[in-house]
């Protein structure tokens, strides 16, 4: 059984007018032309549409069933395109995306925050997680994108830079550390460091800086939490070494922060995505707005590339 679209539309237009001609004239053909089209669709479904003479034309009990049924697929049909154009117009629509704790209080919110003034009807579900949790909800189709940190990973996935920032050393106000603009690694030396776990997309940087300088990656704390760390940087336990966009939503009082000289510690962030996914036009839109809120933040120590924002073949 194969009933064309053009059979359809013919037959309700009939349906509607108990006409042929009238139904022929609506859809600009002969009656000739109209009468053969039902009859196709009649021989197609081998079901007798109308019962007709030379004075009227009456819908059979199988031809009133099958238009009630037509007519409802053609309005949820309607429906399903007046939607996907209503989604890519941004009246409509959803994205699920992923980021970085020490981001997601930050420029993801004030992106999303943006994104909701703009087309309120449009939400967002924000996952919070470490970087390989990010890139994972990722590859499984989890989430659309994820800002996280650009580490090595899967082919599948590719990266937009959004910026790059330095690691920068946290200290009370009072501490022998504070007050210059720029510390040598060394000063490290005596000093107990409060660093994050190693799920932490920080921590292997921070590694990698302290070997190379003869310091001990062996911090004198671990823990999970940014608030935690920074507690604890408070009441004197030691110093701390964080992203700046991890300290821009954090309560700094009577902590200041110092940075590092050469080789001075970096973390590149970066949009994530599928290699193969073409992002839905919401989380398009979130992520022109996270590009937007970077660029127009001008903070020391993040320097934001003039990378390009991926695009959405959502029509």
């Amino acid at each position: 059984m194969r009933v064309t679209l053009r059979q359809i539309e013919g037959f309700l237009a009939a349906a509607d007018a108990l006409s042929f001609s009238r139904a022929a004239q609506k859809l600009h053909v002969t009656q000739s032309a109209f009468s053969q089209l039902i009859r196709e669709m009649e021989t197609a479904l081998d079901v007798r549409l109308f019962d007709r003479t030379t004075r009227k034309v009456v819908l059979t009990d199988a031809g009133h069933s099958l238009m009630l049924k037509m007519r409802s697929g053609l309005m949820a049909i309607e429906e399903a395109c007046m939607d996907a154009q209503a989604i890519s117009r941004l009246e409509k629509g959803h994205a699920s995306v992923g980021a970085l704790p020490s981001l997601a209080s930050g420029y993801m919110t004030q992106a999303i925050g943006d994104l909701r003034r703009q087309h309120p009807g449009v939400s967002v579900s924000l996952h919070e997680a470490q970087n390989p949790d990010l890139l994972e909800m990722v590859l499984q189709r989890k989430v659309e994108f994820s800002v996280c940190a650009q580490v090595p990973a899967p082919r599948d996935l590719v990266f937009e830079a959004l910026f790059t920032e330095e690691l920068v050393v946290v200290v009370p106000v009072d501490h022998p550390l504070a007050g210059k603009a720029r510390q040598p690694w060394k000063k490290l030396a005596r000093v107990p460091l409060v660093l994050m776990t190693h799920h932490s997309s920080t921590r292997r940087t921070i590694a990698e800086a302290l070997l190379e300088n003869g310091l001990s990656d062996s911090p004198a704390y671990e823990v999970a939490s940014l608030q935690t760390a920074l507690s604890m940087v408070r009441v004197g336990m030691g110093a701390a070494i964080m992203p700046l966009t991890a300290l821009l939503e954090m309560n700094l009082d009577g902590l200041t922060t110092c940075r590092l000289s050469s080789p001075v510690p970096l973390r590149r962030i970066a949009i994530c995505r599928r290699r193969d996914r073409v992002v839905s036009a919401a989380a398009l839109a979130l992520s022109q707005l996270i590009q937007l809120r970077v660029s127009q933040s001008v903070r020391p120590g993040i320097s934001s590339p003039p990378g390009k924002v991926f695009t959405s073949k959502t029509a």
